[in-house]
């Protein structure tokens, strides 16, 4: 069995210096005028709004601070299949419960968890009961931050396959329940149904808060229709990332992998699209501190390139769809949050040609893409609703 090893974040000073001497050298660019690109984000991320973040990301923000928080987290690495996976254990209350694998994606971090892995590990610490407490493990996706970076493109089903070995073969779980939002849920999706638990162990529920792996998509009421033509949309107005990242990730990286400025304008317009941004101000969802720290996850790690090869993994791999004739039959849990209006889950009546046992669905009024980091009071009461009601073996 593979031995896990202590792992603490140690970003050197002269990488920290490098990062701001690039920030402050950083020249500006021309951008649009006129009505059409009057809330600053119309075509891309917002220079009034990022010359303030770089300014703040120069003069205020403590990257030691947060290190020192991360750290605070007990972080392993260990090497399954011959990658190295960094991941967070939090040891929960009642190891007689089975542990939850949590899993993050692109282009957030395992900090999106940070403020929530102990409340699900040891809910009598934050006035629950202790006996439904469990060991959480947040790793970190193969080519991000912490993480040995692939040869090769990896994509979910692959990284599926390598979680569950992680879960049985280096950690020793007989079975576990999988969670995640974005990535994290198309690779839980394909754990649920490749590597249901058999003899040998594996995955007996999942949660999600994202739609990923799917059935069949044959709409028959208004409702549905009106999904598709929604959907249909975002894909034409706000997915262009997904196409370089899916056919040339190199291209885009050798102009980002020199700026942080590049990757900091990348990633947090997709906070801002994604998430439930209120009034045009990203920070009605997001502080900056929690912004840049996630950010520093890609540009201190030098990690924003190997980040998107999971992107020409999956069209590799073959996508997101089951086979014909298959659904998900564990357990599933939805935690549908509004505001993921470019990603929204169907009609339930749609999800479930994909899922044959949804036991919970729930519908937040408030939190989109990033719902662990945006609303973690709610996100911890679904999960934990959740996990009372899935299987314990």
């Amino acid at each position: 069995m593979p031995t896990p090893t202590p792992f603490k974040i140690s970003i050197p000073q002269t990488k920290l210096d490098t990062i701001a001497r690039k920030v402050r050298d950083f020249d500006w660019i021309d951008v649009p005028q006129g009505e059409h690109a009057a809330d600053g984000w119309s075509y891309g991320a917002d220079q009034d709004y990022l010359k303030a973040f770089c300014a703040y990301w120069l003069d205020s923000y403590d990257w030691r601070h947060w290190e020192e928080q991360l750290n605070t987290l007990p972080q392993f690495t260990v090497t399954v299949s011959d990658i190295d996976i960094h991941y967070v254990h939090v040891k929960g209350s009642n190891p007689d419960n089975p542990p939850l694998l949590i899993t993050h994606g692109w282009p957030g971090s395992f900090f999106e968890f940070a403020a929530v892995l102990d409340r699900i590990a040891n809910p009598a610490n934050y006035g629950g009961e202790e006996e439904d407490g469990r060991d959480v493990i947040a790793p970190t996706i193969p080519g991000y931050a912490f993480s040995g970076r692939p040869q090769t493109p990896m994509g979910p089903r692959a990284v599926a396959a390598l979680w569950n070995a992680f879960m049985r073969d280096a950690l020793g779980f007989d079975g576990y329940i999988a969670q995640g939002g974005d990535w994290g849920a198309i690779i839980s999706g394909w754990i649920a149904f490749d590597h249901a638990k058999d003899k040998k162990g594996g995955c007996i529920a999942v949660h999600l808060n994202f739609f990923g792996v799917r059935g069949p998509l044959d709409p028959k009421t208004e409702e549905d229709e009106a999904w598709m033509q929604h959907s249909s949309g975002m894909q034409f107005l706000e997915t262009a990332y997904m196409q370089v990242q899916g056919t040339k990730p190199l291209s885009l990286a050798f102009g980002m992998s020199d700026s942080p400025v590049g990757q900091a304008a990348w990633i947090l317009e997709k906070f801002y699209t994604w998430g439930d941004v209120r009034n045009g101000d990203i920070e009605s969802a997001f502080t900056k501190d929690q912004l840049l720290t996630n950010l520093m996850l890609y540009v201190a790690t030098d990690t924003f390139n190997t980040s998107t090869w999971i992107y020409r993994g999956i069209f590799e791999e073959g996508g997101i769809n089951l086979p014909p004739g298959e659904t998900i039959t564990l357990p599933t849990g939805i935690a549908s949050f509004a505001g993921e209006t470019v990603y929204p889950f169907p009609p339930r009546t749609m999800l479930e040609s994909g899922y044959s046992n949804i036991i919970q669905w729930t519908d937040h009024e408030k939190g989109g893409h990033f719902a662990a980091l945006e609303q973690p009071d709610a996100f911890v009461t679904d999960l934990m609703a959740f996990l009372k009601q899935a299987p314990t073996e």
